[in-house]
């Protein structure tokens, strides 16, 4: 028998559910939309399992995660309960929940300690540059204390240990949400051959989008008559790739040369190139959240905001240092944008596991066993 939470509608509210509570199954949601099938039958169902408490369900299913929030649901619900709000709600409340410090569920459900937590952070990360910095005089009062109580490597190690915190927060999540997505896993005829056909479609999903590319509210104009770099699947492929690419370019810079200042590196080319796509769709998503050009964009949440703020602020100051670098530019101007570069590009890293950004990692783990189970 399924356990109940009576509290689990007003939970699911704070992380953006609206009036769901007001769904009567009439089943136009599902209906209308072009990524249900035969066993992943959504939205509906999940909004009867937020209004009747199920939240072992909504935890143990991989259909949030399938899907890409075009829209269409809502724009069919003849009783406006919001069924895409509902669904991305659903994300969110799970990436909390898998993820063991509580510190993204502050993050996601609390305003005020979002935006003092991240500010926080920032400040400390750009004293600690500024102290470090060869530019800060050595007899500086606040410099000579720092080091006087903490060596630099003591520092460093630190910094490992918050890392490997971080990381381990994020594969402690993956673990517990696999668990939840795998019980009861019926047994596959040929486990090898099935597995490698479900790595195969979940790289051509993310690699080519095709899923999301049938994603189409026909009731929003905006996009009908649009090129592919506008549109919506193509604006979070650039994001997610875009990050992707930087991230590795950053672990090149170190393995390879650090810091690559060469134009023509290996690192510098693939952050160039990762750079602009991560930009190009930052920017259309920060364009179309302003217009509120379809419902995808309209209900913009601070998590929402302050990720692609971060990213187009991370990319605007990358691309600012790479002219820096390559015209020789060494002022005082310059090595503020490059401490405001590495402030924020640290956040992204550091709160990749606590932050929206982590769909990125449970979004593939719950295509692999959609993709596992059709077989």
């Amino acid at each position: 028998m399924a356990k109940i939470d009576p509290t689990l509608a007003g939970k699911l509210k704070k992380y953006g559910a609206k009036d769901f509570p007001a769904c009567y199954n009439c089943g136009n949601c599902t209906a209308v939309c072009s990524l249900t099938a035969k066993d992943a039958n959504y939205p509906r169902i999940f909004l009867r399992y937020g209004s009747l408490g199920m939240k072992d369900e909504i935890l143990s299913a991989r259909e949030p995660w399938l899907c890409y929030a075009c829209g269409e649901c809502s724009a069919a619900c003849p009783r406006d309960a919001g069924p895409g709000d509902f669904m991305a709600a659903a994300r969110k409340f799970a990436i909390a929940h898998h993820e063991p410090t509580g510190l993204t569920r502050l993050l996601f459900t609390n305003s005020p300690f979002a935006v003092v937590f991240t500010v926080l952070l920032a400040v400390v990360m750009g004293t600690f540059m500024m102290m470090v910095s060869d530019r800060v005089d050595p007899d500086n009062v606040l410099k000579r204390w720092i080091f006087d109580h903490l060596s630099f490597s003591v520092i460093h190690d630190m910094g490992m240990v918050i890392f490997t915190f971080m990381g381990l927060s994020a594969l402690l999540g993956m673990i517990l949400m696999g668990r939840r997505l795998f019980a009861g896993m019926p047994k596959l005829e040929n486990p090898r051959k099935a597995i490698v056909s479900a790595i195969h479609n979940v790289r051509a999903e993310l690699l080519t989008m095709r899923r999301y590319r049938k994603c189409q509210d026909d009731e929003e104009p905006y996009f009908k008559d649009r090129k592919w770099p506008f549109q919506p699947w193509f604006v979070h492929w650039s994001i997610m790739w875009g990050f992707i690419g930087l991230l590795f370019a950053t672990i090149l810079d170190f393995l390879l040369k650090d810091p690559a200042t060469t134009t023509w590196w290996p690192s510098r080319i693939l952050g160039t190139v990762a750079g602009i796509a991560m930009m190009w769709g930052a920017t259309l998503a920060i364009i179309y959240r302003i217009k509120g050009v379809a419902r995808q964009y309209r209900n913009s949440t601070l998590a929402d905001w302050a990720l692609l703020g971060a990213l187009f602020a991370a990319g605007l100051t990358g691309f600012w240092m790479e002219v820096a670098v390559m015209a020789h530019l060494e002022n005082d101007l310059n090595a503020a944008i490059f401490i405001i570069h590495t402030i924020v590009s640290m956040e992204l890293v550091l709160l990749f596991a606590f932050s929206k950004f982590a769909h990125a990692v449970y979004r593939p783990l719950a295509l692999f066993n959609y993709f596992l189970r059709q077989k």
